[in-house]
């Protein structure tokens, strides 16, 4: 079994027209609605995540010393604050009094059109090797599994690297009932790129973008949302190049990912390979 929590399910299934012969449009639809009603909630609401009917896929007794890192796409800050890239770098670069106000400014305006999705997160020291490379826009997008961050049409994307710490969410969150959950199907979205863990798994695991290292096993973890601060802005780029998983190899790259969670996990009846549903 995967880490969902039957009751979650349950209220998933809710919303299907009919959930004992539904077709992938009531898929679809259900989807949405889940996704509208119960993870991008407003910004002061609790998502199902980190809810009691959610407590199967709890993180408990995680290290909250520890660092982590997320991209976030710019597109809507930039134009929202009316900010083109290379102005935001130099604020970012800025050492200047005045020019660090009007990055916070920025920021905070940022918090305050933000809703109260789970937030995905890497650890800095897992993927430090990406993070820190010149490149780190495309390496980080590929081991993240972020197959939405990709500029087929040749239109750059500008992202930013965020990095802090998990004890800056747990002071966040100490009122609610838990911070820290493994990723599900319900929390993202339906989408190609994600793949759930076993419950025996400790974190999520990201599908990687490089197809033969698919079976990269990359911690990833939801939690309470934050409010930025300018100090968590570390850097940002522009996402230039198309990711390479695409059609057959991205049945490859879930087959290859499959193996290493069930040779991980000892769970050879997790799952099911593509190849399988040709």
């Amino acid at each position: 079994m995967s880490a969902l929590a039957p009751l979650r399910w349950d209220k998933f299934e809710n919303g299907l027209p009919d959930p004992a012969n539904p077709d992938w449009a009531d898929w679809g639809e259900a989807d949405r609605l889940n996704y509208e009603g119960s993870v991008t909630v407003v910004s002061s609401s609790i998502p199902d995540s980190f809810l009691d009917l959610n407590q199967t896929a709890w993180l408990q007794g995680i290290a909250t010393n520890r660092t982590v890192v997320r991209l976030e796409h710019l597109r809507g800050l930039l134009s929202k604050e009316n900010l083109s890239f290379n102005e935001l770098q130099n604020l970012l670069n800025s050492t200047d009094a005045e020019q660090q106000k009007r990055l916070d400014s920025h920021i905070q305006n940022w918090n305050n059109t933000r809703d109260g999705r789970p937030m995905f997160a890497a650890f800095y020291d897992e993927v430090k090797a990406e993070a820190d490379h010149a490149d780190w826009q495309h390496q980080l997008r590929d081991r993240l599994g972020l197959g939405h961050y990709s500029s087929d049409k040749g239109v750059p994307i500008p992202v930013a690297l965020m990095r802090y710490s998990l004890d800056e969410v747990a002071t966040v969150a100490h009122k609610i009932p838990n911070a820290f959950a493994l990723p599900t199907v319900l929390d993202g979205g339906m989408h190609e790129f994600y793949f759930p863990v076993p419950e025996s798994h400790p974190y999520g695991a990201t599908l990687h973008l490089a197809p033969d290292q698919a079976d990269t096993l990359t911690a990833e973890m939801l939690h309470y949302r934050i409010d930025y601060q300018p100090k968590h802005l570390w850097k940002i780029a522009m996402i230039t190049r198309p990711h390479n998983i695409q059609d057959n190899s991205l049945r490859e790259a879930r087959d290859l990912h499959l193996l290493a969670l069930q040779e991980a996990t000892s769970r050879p009846d997790f799952g099911e390979t593509m190849e399988a549903r040709k």
